[in-house]
């Protein structure tokens, strides 16, 4: 499935035919190429969040910790764990968690932004990141303020670098590791490592599922893992549902995405606990993808 200039898709490689076929217009070729081939403004993954993303933590994982932290030294605790959350949000393109296995085309950056509110007001998230694909990865830098009703602000921010590549013309597979720093002591809050994999049974049809683990630096080691579903309406209009597990906790995700140009796009989504007792909250983002 084609990339919004994004989800979070490079010019990978393609397997040579086996079999002859009659010659095609530049048109045609253009119309079987593999969506994967292709990053458009990015869903990502990104991934979300970041994401979408295998890396910065994301403030689900601070949600399932609290609600209400009100002091600076609690602020801290949750921006350690932010610190791989968000970053990583690149997945599948912008702010969703679960990752795609795709890149950026060689000479192409890409800027994401996202803000994140929860409902009720007791949690406001902005996020700015930026990628550009150097060689065979695509190294990216993501910065996350976070701020709490009636507390502090936690920022945190830190680099992130994602390889991918097809095994045939409809799955692909990647890796993204990532680290991150906050501005409360330790600053060092840890790193993480995702393994995205990418299924394309039909056309505008996409699933991406992720397998990883968060290091952190305060705190035990945590799995990470999730999937979706991502169905390409219109040459315009897709939609995204995920089931993601990050910090212990369960997530699922429905958002859709419109795309304005072919580089830039606009995403829209509501996101909640599994098991409840952690408010919602909603995500808008713009994601734009040019050449360097």
């Amino acid at each position: 499935m084609q990339k919004l200039a994004g989800r979070n898709s490079g010019a990978l490689l393609r397997h040579a035919r086996l079999f002859s076929k009659p010659p095609e217009s530049h048109k045609a070729k253009e119309a079987r190429k593999s969506p994967m081939s292709r990053k458009k403004p990015t869903r990502r993954v990104p991934a979300a969040g970041c994401t979408r993303g295998p890396f910065l933590p994301t403030m689900r994982a601070v949600r399932s910790m609290r609600p209400g932290l009100p002091t600076r030294r609690h602020l801290g605790a949750a921006a350690a764990v932010l610190g791989f959350a968000l970053q990583e949000a690149h997945a599948a393109g912008g702010h969703h968690a679960v990752d795609d296995a795709a890149i950026l085309e060689p000479g192409q950056c890409q800027v994401e932004t996202w803000a994140d509110r929860e409902r009720g007001g007791g949690r406001a998230l902005v996020h700015l990141g930026s990628a550009c694909r150097i060689g065979p990865l695509e190294l990216g830098l993501n910065l996350d303020r976070t701020r709490w009703s009636g507390s502090d602000a936690a920022v945190s921010g830190g680099p992130q670098v994602k390889w991918a590549a097809p095994l045939t013309e409809s799955l692909s597979v990647g890796v993204v590791v990532s680290a991150a720093w906050q501005d409360t002591r330790p600053r060092f809050a840890g790193s993480a490592v995702v393994f995205p994999v990418t299924w394309q049974p039909a056309e505008g049809l996409a699933v991406h599922m992720n397998l990883g683990r968060d290091f952190r630096r305060q705190g035990p080691d945590l799995p990470r893992s999730g999937a979706a579903l991502e169905w390409t309406t219109t040459p315009h209009w897709s939609l995204v549902a995920e089931r993601f597990r990050e910090s212990d906790a369960g997530f699922w995700r429905l958002g859709a995405r419109y795309a304005v140009t072919d580089a830039l796009s606009v995403d829209l989504s509501q996101a909640r606990a599994v098991a409840g007792g952690a408010p919602a909250w909603w995500t808008v983002g713009l994601n734009w993808a040019f050449q360097r």
